[in-house]
């Protein structure tokens, strides 16, 4: 029994839309005769659409044991822009993951794994942590030598205004978590800051995808020029808030290590408020980021500067040759690390606020009238050559009189010779 495919509306082989749509849910389809002896049901409209499928393209169809039939499109090969990335079993596994990552920025469409001697299973496991940890990359074929993953996301129509403000929160999440971890004498069941920062990478690594989208030479008309700002402020911002993330981390770490080590109350009360100013001021730079304004720009940039002060004397504190008595080496030398990451954090809100200060700046140019080079003057005229015996000078112009005669013509030479 054959089946027939639909393609959208009714153009047979047309290419089908990019963006992905949901497939509705049908209860049943009456099975129809497609010639003297041949009967097939039609495919979803959706289905067909989402797998760029066409007349003539290659499916497989498979009887299951329970006596269903499963549909697949093929894939056999990549067409377009993806990536074919062979597995090097000599190499580090994260080599391998570092590749799709690389890929996947680039702005390929899809995937093909090859591993000669078939596919291991720590190359599949890498395979499907790189799909967990990007936005809809699915495995379309598994072969026992060759994986393939398709890109099945919107591209670069993506609001990249709603992925910042999504990855901003999940970043804040982490620093307060990470704040709120000094508070707590047991550690608590929330989801490890490291789980957390993995999809704030997934965010920035979607920016850059994006990015890269709109920007290809080879897709510079495809995608309307009113779809965002300047391209640096979303790269710059992302980039700013993946590294505030990896501090969050770093601090919760070094909380890890002192949980065993008592800790002086006055040292953990001034850096838990420190890191509540520190947050506060990493609110505002985002927000005059996403909202240009020169002056509260430079309120908040004079606000982190405060800030690398206080974390300044807090930390001469610490490493003063008189170390307070109930403060241990080990403890010290961990409360020095977390100063060193909020000092950073600090350094990065400092960074988003010049963005928007950039950016406030960038929206207050006006034309100017363009810049227009003077008229090169002409070349000099030939002179007639003097004649035979008479002395001329290398321009031309007649030779000079002698001194004698300069001071006689001249009131001023003649007046000191007098004089």
């Amino acid at each position: 029994m054959m089946g027939t495919m639909e393609t959208p509306d009714g153009d047979e082989g047309r290419s089908a839309p990019r963006r992905r749509t949901e497939i509705e849910e049908e209860p049943f389809r009456r099975l129809q005769r497609m010639g003297a002896v041949t009967i097939g049901v039609s495919l979803p409209k959706r289905w067909v659409a989402r797998h760029r499928l066409g007349v003539g393209s290659p499916i497989t169809m498979r009887a299951l044991a329970d006596d269903s039939i499963l549909l697949r499109a093929e894939v056999p090969h990549l067409d377009g822009w993806g990536a074919i990335v062979p597995v090097n079993r000599s190499s580090s596994p994260e080599h391998l993951f570092r590749d799709l990552v690389g890929a996947y920025i680039s702005g390929a469409h899809g995937f093909e794994i090859l591993e000669d001697g078939g596919l291991r299973p720590e190359t599949r496991q890498i395979v499907r942590t790189f799909a967990r940890r990007t936005f809809q990359i699915e495995i379309v074929s598994e072969d026992p030598d060759r994986l393939v993953l398709r890109d099945v996301s919107r591209g670069g129509d993506l609001d990249l205004g709603a992925v910042l403000n999504r990855m901003f929160q999940v970043v804040l999440d982490l620093q307060r978590q990470a704040a709120a971890a000094w508070k707590r004498a047991e550690p608590t069941e929330e989801v490890p800051l490291g789980v957390r920062d993995d999809e704030v990478d997934r965010y920035g690594w979607l920016v850059e995808r994006v990015l890269t989208l709109r920007l290809a030479p080879e897709t510079l008309g495809e995608y309307p020029k009113s779809v965002g700002d300047h391209p640096l402020y979303y790269l710059l911002l992302s980039r700013y808030l993946e590294r505030v993330a990896d501090h969050a981390v770093k601090i919760a770490d070094v909380h890890e290590r002192l949980a065993g080590v008592r800790l002086p109350a006055r040292f953990t009360s001034a850096l838990a408020d420190l890191h509540g100013q520190i947050l506060r001021a990493l609110e505002a730079a985002v927000d005059v980021a996403e909202h240009p304004d020169s002056a509260r720009a430079n309120e908040v940039i004079d606000t982190t500067e405060a800030l690398h002060q206080t974390q300044e004397t807090l930390r001469e504190g610490l490493l003063a040759r008189a170390r307070p008595a109930d403060l241990t080496p080990a403890a010290a030398a961990g409360l020095g690390f977390v100063l060193e990451s909020l000092d950073r954090t600090v350094a990065y809100a400092q960074d988003i606020a010049e963005i928007g200060l950039d950016r406030a700046a960038r929206g207050g140019l006006v034309p100017v009238r363009p810049f227009v080079a003077p008229r090169p003057l002409p070349p000099p005229t030939a002179r007639p050559s003097a004649p035979r015996g008479t002395a001329s000078s290398p321009n031309g112009a007649p030779p000079p009189p002698p001194p004698s005669a300069r001071a006689r013509g001249s009131p001023t030479g003649s007046s000191r010779r007098r004089g």
